[in-house]
């Protein structure tokens, strides 16, 4: 069944492999991002439609708001952090609150303006899934981020649920660490397994499905410990 679709940080490699999944899939998909050249390149090649958005900027989102679908089934939120520059171990206090901040805004920050902008455009039954691109470690900022987008979306699936809407995350678990080679031969990429699992979360098979955190883990068995 087609479904019309979004994908915002489509100005990452990331966000361009997720909308060419959908797209390959059958659905309609609209992307968004920050970056205008980025976004025009990756909406050339896939021959979508786009709208320039950042999605951390409320100012950004209230001027996009007509430009994006007014129907959509599907909102995928993929993050689009700008890298912080220097060495993590040798932060001041400033870099360290920026490179917090920036990653809080691009994987948290990010889907709760979206959603408070055009959430309102999806249709029932449909689904929203927010993306963690990378296995995180420990203790460090990535985690807490990651720890704080699962905790709101499993709060959220009540409110999205009185209108039949799914919301989960989507993480990369062990499989993007070597020497871990799974099931799969040759193993697919960790963005096409992103993909693949965001398509099926969007699907009428997946409507039990909804306020959680699942991780693509290419047949590695799920052991965090």
């Amino acid at each position: 069944m087609t479904t019309e679709v979004l994908v915002t940080g489509a100005d990452t490699d990331l966000g361009r492999a997720v909308a060419a999944g959908f797209r390959d899939a059958g659905h309609n998909v609209v992307i968004s991002g920050a970056r205008r050249d980025e976004l025009e390149i990756a909406a050339k090649e896939l021959d979508l439609a786009y709208v320039v958005c950042d999605s951390t900027d409320p100012a950004s989102l209230a001027e996009a708001r007509t430009r994006f679908p007014h129907h959509l089934d599907t909102i995928v939120n993929v993050p689009a952090p700008r890298q912080p520059a220097g060495d993590p171990r040798t932060y001041s206090l400033a870099q360290r609150s920026a490179a917090w901040h920036e990653a809080l805004d691009a994987t948290v920050l990010a889907p709760v303006l979206t959603l408070q902008t055009i959430g309102d455009h999806l249709r029932s039954g449909g689904a929203i899934i927010s993306v963690v691109p990378a296995h995180v470690q420990d203790g460090s900022v990535p985690a807490a981020v990651k720890a704080a987008l699962s905790d709101w979306t499993a709060g959220q699936a009540e409110h999205f649920g009185t209108r039949g809407i799914t919301i989960n995350v989507v993480a990369a678990g062990r499989t993007v660490e070597p020497g871990y080679d799974g099931l799969s031969a040759p193993q697919p990429t960790v963005a096409a397994e992103i993909a693949r699992l965001a398509i099926f979360l969007s699907s009428p098979s997946a409507r039990h499905i909804t306020g959680q955190t699942l991780h693509v883990s290419n047949g590695v068995p799920a052991h965090f410990g």
